[in-house]
């Protein structure tokens, strides 16, 4: 019995994984206890951590003032892309003139604001190009008709916007938009219907416009070169108006004589108007036809 007993105890004892199972709360474990000594830090010891702190800063601020005073990055060079010479010239000449100091303080929003500011300017990028240099690329307007304002002629972008003022109808081969009431209202609506008009009409039929006028009863009235007849068609569909005009034509002139006016902007009607008559007639008005 005592022998068993022995052998018993003198039996493999359970790995630490399996004895820690068995801990009660707050013992730890004999090979985690060890005296954690406290550090306490000293003045001396805050005094110099503060040191190097102060000189880490004082070392940045001067770093930063020679760069920012440093004469190797003053701006020297404006590369300017456009697709216009006299443009970019103007601004070669413009960005010339002015110091605009150094690189790292240049602030690039306000100059390409500066260069969205001019009337050709669709668009710009400003970027820096280290050390001294700017790269400047501009997207122009295209001229896309001639408007008709303030009793004078100017040359006009897509979306409405004067890029110069025309002293000579005949210097762009565009077509005139002008209104009934000088665009006294409703600008940008008039003129974005106008837009599409032309955009939507066959390459012939555009080449050969010579004028939309617009009014506010959401109508456009077309003239074409060497065609006495005006054409009003709806700002909804001018190209199917003007398709059904050169479509009939020939039929209401036989039936009706040389037109003056065709007025396609009403559904399911057309009103035409004749031509006056010569000077040798009776001089009676015609009245309007309608189909």
């Amino acid at each position: 019995m005592a022998t068993m007993t022995g052998e018993i105890r003198q039996g493999r004892r359970p790995p630490l994984s399996a004895r820690r199972l068995f801990l009660r709360p707050g013992d730890k474990p004999a090979a985690l206890r060890k005296n954690r000594r406290r550090r306490i830090l000293k003045v001396r010891h805050v005094a110099l951590l503060l040191a190097l702190q102060a000189v880490l800063f004082l070392a940045l601020r001067e770093a930063v003032l020679f760069l920012i005073t440093w004469e190797e990055l003053e701006i020297r060079e404006v590369q300017v892309v456009c697709a216009e010479d006299d443009l970019r010239r103007a601004l070669e000449s413009h960005f010339a003139a002015p110091r605009l100091g150094n690189i790292l303080l240049c602030d690039l929003e306000a100059l390409r604001a500066q260069v969205r500011r001019l009337a050709w300017v669709k668009d710009a990028s400003v970027e820096k190009v280290l050390p001294s240099a700017l790269h400047v690329s501009v997207v122009l307007r295209a001229p896309f008709a001639l408007l008709e304002r303030g009793g004078g002629l100017w040359l006009a972008d897509e979306e409405g916007r004067v890029l110069e003022p025309v002293y000579a109808i005949d210097e762009y081969d565009l077509p005139v938009v002008s209104d009934e009431t000088g665009f006294g209202s409703g600008f940008f609506d008039k003129w974005d219907a106008a837009s599409r008009c032309l955009k939507s009409l066959p390459r012939t039929e555009r080449d050969r416009l010579l004028a939309v006028r617009t009014n506010d009863y959401g109508t456009l009235e077309l003239a074409f070169e060497d065609d006495p007849v005006r054409i009003v068609v709806s700002t909804a569909a001018p190209a199917a108006g003007l398709e059904a005009f050169r479509g009939r034509r020939t039929a209401w002139e036989a039936r009706f004589g040389p037109l003056a006016v065709a007025d396609l902007s009403y559904v399911g009607r057309i009103y035409l108007r004749p031509a006056e008559p010569p000077p040798s007639g009776d001089g009676l008005p015609q009245p309007d036809k309608g189909e």
